[in-house]
């Protein structure tokens, strides 16, 4: 329910913020009290214009916020010594890119999660680097992501799904 009320606020905000556009860009702006006082067009349209501004930073602070109590909602849960530590998959998934990135120097893959019981399961994405085997590759994976996601987070990673997408050439 709070995630459509994020939704909702957002498109508001947006509108509001294409309002103040329209009104800058098609609307008469100048503004005239009682014959005495007279506003430039200039300035409405830059008082329109900072408004409109602020309408659109206020829609990301919106955004942002709705993603982060979605991000928490779908989180990965563990005891604590004393409570809950949520653990959300995109930092899992940091955690996976980097290891094969800076561990095993790859350089062309992708990483996907699915939360299990107790854990998470991840799948990898590649496409393989010339002079790799297979079968060699797919067990360091597995066990790097294994070993060091457990450790380092304390869920367990029942599997490491690896699909080779494609074979890279050497160099000549």
């Amino acid at each position: 329910m709070r995630g459509l009320l994020y939704a909702v606020g957002t498109a508001l905000l947006l509108l509001a913020a294409g309002a103040m556009v329209a009104a800058m860009v098609w609307g008469q702006v100048g503004i005239e009290v009682a014959k005495v006082v007279s506003i430039p067009a200039a300035a409405v349209q830059a008082a329109l214009g900072v408004w409109a501004v602020t309408f659109l930073w206020a829609a990301i602070l919106f955004t942002r916020a709705g993603l982060a109590r979605r991000a928490l909602r779908k989180a990965l849960r563990r005891p604590g010594p004393k409570g809950e530590i949520l653990i959300t998959q995109n930092t899992v998934r940091e955690m996976a890119t980097a290891l094969l990135r800076d561990e095993l120097r790859l350089s062309r893959f992708q990483v996907g999660l699915r939360a299990t019981g107790k854990g998470v399961a991840i799948r990898v994405n590649l496409h393989l680097p010339p002079g790799e085997e297979i079968p060699t590759l797919a067990e360091r994976v597995q066990e790097l992501l294994t070993r060091e996601i457990c450790a380092r987070t304390g869920l367990e990673v029942p599997e490491v799904r690896l699909t080779v997408l494609g074979a890279g050439r050497r160099k000549r």
